[in-house]
């Protein structure tokens, strides 16, 4: 019988929490910058970086919602209704704001 004997200098796999994943692709969607220099900087394998990326972003595929003219329909706004969260949008919303709500609920499934 052999042992397998590892060369002086392999590194074994370095485990990382879901926490940490989660902080890496936040900083680098807040950041702009590209996943190896926030890798570098959180002390992660550029390689790890960009697959949870790539793990992030098809979990983030786009959702689409069918459309139902609503019998009450008003011409000043309109309700979103995700899941059982309804958000009323007047006219004159702000589009920013909208677009960080639906993120933001999206998120918390």
């Amino acid at each position: 019988m052999s042992l397998f004997r590892a060369p002086h200098n392999a590194r074994m796999r370095k485990r990382h929490t879901a926490e940490a994943r989660e902080r890496l692709i936040a900083e680098v969607k807040a950041t702009g910058e590209t996943p190896r220099v926030v890798a570098e900087r959180l002390g992660v394998c550029a390689s790890s970086a960009y697959r949870w990326m790539k793990d992030a972003s098809m979990a983030s595929a786009p959702v689409f919602a069918r459309v139902v003219p609503s019998q009450s329909a008003s011409r000043s706004g309109f309700v979103v209704q995700l899941g059982r969260a309804a958000i009323r949008i007047e006219a004159g919303f702000d589009a920013d704001l909208l677009r960080d709500l639906v993120a933001a609920l999206g998120e918390s499934k």
